[in-house]
């Protein structure tokens, strides 16, 4: 996506519609329901899509760190880009499902609605309207935005050992919940006490990615298809414990509650195998098939993320002759990526085109 802060990497547009995609097939073979026609080959990376939210959230620390690099940020400009970014589209999706809810609703309902918009409403799980429950997520982006000129500022004043240590505070806090309560699973999971790992493993990468361009380091595709690889192998590994990941098909975690030990580091072994394919795919030396093509598809993600499963609750009964994978490679993502085109275009594009310049030199100083 274009910014007025840095220079646009087609590729990080590449990763963005991989994490979309991953997310929408997988709610597509987890929500499309009655399907008559049974997936006899199962692929780990799309029944435990819901992974590529972290890359989403890797990409984030990515984007910004690289945008401030040497700069100062002007923070009243920076917040109100983020609402820019975020808010249009967000509130245009909570309300649509709100309001498609069965008259009468009650009185609560509008407060509930008005305490879904705020950035801490990952902490009370509202369902965002009838199709949003997917975007508790935007309010630990939000978070995350929040605390960003303040780790970017922190860091540069104590050096990578402060950073390191937030990710350090963040592992002992896991800890101390999975000790605590039994189970770090939502903690983890649904909280920037999870989230931050791979946030800062963005920033980090960011880093270690301008000293490769400075370097010119060049590296073959094959070893982002390797990197690719050997995150389907560990996902598939940890899908043989079928009660560890956020959704347990085996029903072992009866509650929905996992209580798994491997929660305490999974954010952080995550952050860096999404951050790893991240570098070593931004500094592939060859160009990639249709790369305009899927990059235009990036840059349609947030909306791919905000409508899919609104597609996927009209399509459902539809298409029962599909198996769960085929309803979603061939309804779901494809439809989800034209009514995208729209959104980004009709809601997106305008709301982007008031955005500023939020960074300045140093030594200009910032506000």
């Amino acid at each position: 996506m274009q910014s007025q802060n840095a220079e646009y990497l087609e590729k990080l547009d590449h990763l963005r519609c991989l994490a979309a995609s991953l997310v929408v097939l997988f709610h597509a073979q987890l929500l499309g329901g009655g399907a008559r026609v049974r997936d006899y080959v199962h692929l780990p990376l799309i029944d435990q899509g819901h992974i590529g939210v972290h890359l989403f959230m890797v990409i984030s620390g990515f984007i910004l760190a690289r945008i401030s690099a040497s700069k100062d940020i002007d923070t009243v400009k920076f917040y109100k880009n983020r609402i820019l970014r975020i808010y249009p589209l967000f509130v245009l999706v909570v309300t649509v499902g709100y309001f498609s809810t069965p008259d009468p609703r009650p009185t609560s309902v509008g407060i509930d609605y008005l305490m879904s918009l705020l950035p801490i409403s990952n902490l009370y799980r509202l369902n965002y309207g009838a199709f949003g429950g997917q975007l508790w997520t935007i309010a630990v982006e939000l978070q995350f935005y929040l605390l960003f000129p303040f780790v970017l500022a922190f860091r540069r004043k104590y050096g990578l050992l402060y950073i390191a240590g937030i990710v350090a505070a963040a592992f002992a806090l896991r800890c101390a919940q999975y000790f605590h309560g039994g189970t770090a699973h939502a903690f983890a999971y649904f909280s920037l006490f999870g989230s931050i790992d791979l946030f800062i493993a963005g920033m980090v990468a960011a880093e270690v990615h301008q000293k490769m361009q400075e370097r010119k380091t060049k590296l073959n595709l094959a070893w982002s298809i390797a990197v690719f690889i050997a995150i389907g192998a560990v996902v598939t590994l940890l899908f043989a414990h079928r009660s560890f990941f956020q959704v347990d098909y085996a029903g072992v975690a009866t509650d929905g509650v996992s209580r798994s030990a491997l929660w305490v580091v999974w954010p952080t072994l995550e952050a860096g195998m999404w951050s790893i394919l991240l570098l070593v795919y931004l500094n592939a030396m060859q160009s990639i098939p249709a790369s305009s093509f899927v990059a235009a598809l990036g840059k349609y993600s947030y909306s791919m993320y905000a409508w899919h499963i609104l597609v996927i609750e009209i399509a459902k009964t539809h298409f029962l002759w599909l198996s769960p994978y085929a309803f979603g490679a061939l309804v779901v993502l494809p439809v989800t990526m034209l009514i995208s085109w729209w959104s980004y275009y009709l809601v997106e594009v305008p709301f982007l085109s008031l955005r500023s310049r939020y960074t300045v030199t140093m030594a200009q100083g910032a506000a």
